[in-house]
């Protein structure tokens, strides 16, 4: 396919729900971004939300797989180096940057024309402790001489996850790159179970066990927490810091830590006595 520029969508067109104020292509398919009142989506040539930032208020989540991705942050509550593998339209960025303004945040995209939709319509962030890479996320991976506390991995094209992310090799390197007490959150796909299944297996073969997995309620969405060391706890002192956290970062905390608990009942005990 003829690489091709993204210019403005003149013509207003209703898609998915909203209007379409963009539209264009490159080599991997189209590129969309849909508003709708005070909200932006950008869309893969499909009705699937890749990100939807509320332009009032941008460090608001509002979509519930990457409030649940948010999840690690219960095993890694003050991340000072953050990698973020898939860019989109820079949601899970926009939050990370408010809560943690003085974390050090790279993130890589392969695709230069989502970088491109991502500065002009979903208002992204620019700062000296922000650094935005054009590449493939398994090179990055390998190649980083970084140690992050917190790995974000949301790399999709418009039919899946993209396979450069997934997988044994890739997931070792994950393993590799984060800090002692680091964790990696991972937005997986529930549609293709056996997929979904070998995911899950080679990140628990290369994080020797240390998965949890928590799917999102309503949603296709399955993410998978791995974590290099156990960070072993009490249960109720795990309560009372989601409570905490919830306050101070506007998501559901204690329902993460109880569905973690609920779908992963037999590590999560030996987690949390």
């Amino acid at each position: 396919m003829q690489r091709q520029s993204l210019p403005r969508y003149n013509d207003a067109m209703r898609r998915y729900g909203g209007t379409v104020i963009f539209q264009g292509m490159d080599d991997d398919g189209l590129i969309e971004v849909v508003e709708e009142g005070v909200t932006r989506s950008l869309h893969f040539g499909s009705s699937a939300k890749q990100s939807t930032l509320d332009i009032s208020r941008p460090e608001q989540l509002q979509l519930a797989y990457t409030a649940a991705m948010m999840s690690a942050l219960l095993f890694q509550p003050a991340p000072a180096n953050i990698a973020l593998i898939g860019l989109g339209g820079g949601s899970l960025l926009h939050f990370l940057r408010h809560h943690y303004p003085d974390s050090e945040i790279d993130v890589v995209e392969k695709r230069s024309d989502v970088i491109a939709a991502a500065k002009r319509f979903f208002q992204l962030p620019d700062d000296d402790k922000l650094n935005i890479y054009l590449g493939d996320g398994s090179d990055f991976i390998r190649n980083c001489r970084a140690s992050y506390d917190l790995l974000l991995v949301d790399a999709y094209h418009d039919d899946g996850m993209d396979d450069a992310t997934d997988g044994t090799h890739f997931f070792q390197q994950c393993h590799q790159a984060l800090s002692e007490q680091g964790v990696m959150s991972i937005n997986l796909w529930s549609s293709h179970a056996s997929r979904l299944e070998q995911s899950l297996l080679a990140i628990r073969e290369c994080f020797n066990g240390h998965c949890l997995r928590l799917p999102v309620k309503g949603r296709g969405n399955i993410i998978a927490l791995a974590y290099r060391n156990p960070q072993t706890g009490n249960l109720r002192t795990a309560r009372q810091r989601a409570a905490v956290m919830e306050q101070q970062l506007e998501l559901p905390f204690g329902i993460f830590l109880r569905d973690l608990r609920r779908h992963n009942l037999s590590l999560f005990s030996r987690l949390f006595s």
